[in-house]
């Protein structure tokens, strides 16, 4: 049923890059968690943001190359334009999201309501003290950090473990493995945290099938993360006023 020697050694490279990847994050959270949270050590959470945007980037580039030496087309590994309706309906999702994402942010910068109900909400959505920016320094990294999130896990969990993985499995199934894998690079944020990242993982992974093209994911992941950030800013910058105004 499953037909392996579809598989390159390239790909299958790839592939192991990308599981030594998520192992090592696993591997060296506690440590990271702990550098946090020492106070002597306060530019522990910008090593980490660095850290994390060197690494995705060399493991991004690293497959990206392996994909071409392995004979597929950058295009098959989902940079390409699309084109037709589902194309245009990929984007469509993109739009909306962005303008629901314009009217929440207007709204917690404005009401103590929807900043009270955002930090409730962020409180029950698991352990986001590893990733959450607290100086301006660090808030500024973050936005790199989203940026760069936004490309190369589109590209390695995506394009890359779906295009190798669909060689194998049907395309569905191919799918559904590149998710459960997305979704487990997100373990630092607890089982809860896992479980709030999976809607916006399938709704990343439908706009690609759909759209048959990365651009729509891309926008779609570096406008979620940029708003996570913004959302924090402005959260942490008005808490002391409304605390005092409760």
């Amino acid at each position: 049923m499953f037909n392996f020697s579809n598989l390159t050694i390239e790909l299958i490279l790839g592939i192991g890059l990308i599981l030594a990847m998520l192992a090592w994050n696993a591997w060296t959270e506690k440590a990271d968690r702990a550098a946090v949270l020492d106070a002597a050590r306060p530019d522990a959470r910008l090593q980490l943001y660095n850290n994390t945007i060197l690494t995705l980037w060399l493991v991004t580039l690293a497959c990206t190359a392996l994909w071409v030496v392995s004979g597929s087309p950058l295009r098959e590994l989902g940079l390409r334009p699309g084109q037709g309706w589902r194309f245009w309906l990929s984007w469509s999702v993109v739009a909306l999201a962005a303008a629901y994402m314009i009217i929440s942010l207007l709204q917690v910068r404005f009401s103590r309501k929807a900043r009270t109900a955002m930090r409730q909400q962020l409180g029950q959505a698991g352990d986001l003290g590893l990733i959450h920016p607290e100086t301006p320094r660090e808030h500024a990294r973050f936005t790199w950090l989203a940026i760069t999130a936004g490309i190369t896990e589109e590209v390695l969990f995506r394009g890359f473990l779906i295009g190798a993985l669909a060689l194998v499995f049907p395309p569905w199934l191919a799918a559904i493995f590149a998710a459960g894998l997305f979704v487990l690079g997100h373990a630092y944020q607890g089982l809860c945290g896992m479980m709030r990242t999976l809607p916006i993982t399938l709704i990343l992974t439908l706009v690609y099938v759909v759209g048959d093209s990365l651009w729509p994911a891309i926008a779609l992941h570096i406008l979620c993360d940029v708003a996570a950030g913004v959302l924090f800013r402005v959260s942490d910058h008005h808490e002391s006023a409304d605390a005092a105004a409760a």
